[in-house]
C-alpha cells in the first residue's frame, strides 16, 4: 500500500506521461502510478542492488513487467529518452542537488523534488539553475513534507520570502500550509525559550504575518 506522502506526490504526476523515479527503493511509486492508469510506463531507479531486487518482486507481482522497468544506475545516469517527467522523493536536500546540478533538463516536462528537510535551500538552488516552481504541496503522514514541481524551461525570480516559505504556498495558503505553519511557530517559541535566541523572534514574527495576511 502507498503511503499518504506518495499517494500526494502522485497527484502531481500528469497523466499519459512516462516517469523516472530517481531512488525508486522497491518500485511502489512508479508501480501505483502504472496500475492506476496515471502512467503509460515508468522507471524504477535505484543505485542499490537490495533494493532493485525488491522492486524487481514488487513488479512481478502486480503483472507489471515490461510497464515498469527497474534500473540500476547513480541518479540520472541511465535515464531513458522517452521519459517525460522525473520524481525524486524522499532525500536530503544535498542529494537532490547531486543529482540535478550541471544536467541539461529542459527537455523534461516537469521534475517533482520531495526532500525531507532544506526546502529554502531547494528552492534557492532551483532559482539558480534559472528554473521556475509551478506547483508545492505540504503533505502530512506523520511528519510535514513539502513537494515542490520544478518547470525547468522558463525561470521566475522569487523574493526571499517566496524561497523560504514557498511561492505558490504563500499564494494558496491551504489549510496543510497553516497547520505547518503553526506547527513551525510553535516549535520556534519552544527552542526560544530554552535559548533565548533574538533572531528566532524575527522568524516568529514572520511566521505571525503570513498567518495574519
Amino acid at each position: 500500500m502507498l503511503s499518504k506522502r506518495l499517494t500526494e506526490i502522485s497527484k502531481l504526476v500528469d497523466k499519459n506521461k512516462v516517469v523516472f523515479d530517481v531512488g525508486s527503493d522497491h518500485a511502489l511509486l512508479p508501480c501505483f502510478l502504472v496500475q492506476n492508469g496515471i502512467s503509460p510506463k515508468a522507471y524504477a531507479s535505484d543505485n542499490k542492488e537490495g533494493p532493485l531486487k525488491k522492486a524487481v518482486e514488487n513488479i512481478n507481482k502486480l503483472g507489471l513487467t515490461g510497464k515498469v522497468i527497474p534500473v540500476l544506475g547513480d541518479g540520472l545516469e541511465n535515464i531513458s529518452d522517452d521519459v517525460d517527467i522525473i520524481t525524486i522523493c524522499g532525500m536530503g536536500f544535498y542529494t537532490i542537488k547531486h543529482i540535478l546540478e550541471g544536467k541539461d533538463l529542459n527537455r523534461y516536462d516537469k521534475i517533482i523534488v520531495q526532500s525531507n528537510k532544506d526546502n529554502d535551500l531547494l528552492r534557492s538552488f532551483i532559482n539558480s539553475q534559472n528554473y521556475s516552481i509551478i506547483n508545492e504541496v505540504v503533505i502530512f503522514d506523520g511528519f510535514y513534507y513539502e513537494a515542490i514541481v520544478i518547470n525547468p524551461k522558463s525561470k521566475t525570480e522569487y523574493s526571499d520570502l517566496e524561497l523560504k516559505y514557498g511561492p505558490i504556498l504563500l499564494k494558496r495558503k491551504d489549510e496543510n500550509f497553516i497547520n505547518y505553519l503553526k506547527y513551525k511557530k510553535d516549535k520556534l517559541i519552544q527552542i526560544y525559550k530554552r535559548s533565548c535566541q533574538e533572531s528566532l523572534l524575527k522568524e516568529i514574527d514572520e511566521i505571525n504575518k503570513i498567518l495574519d495576511n
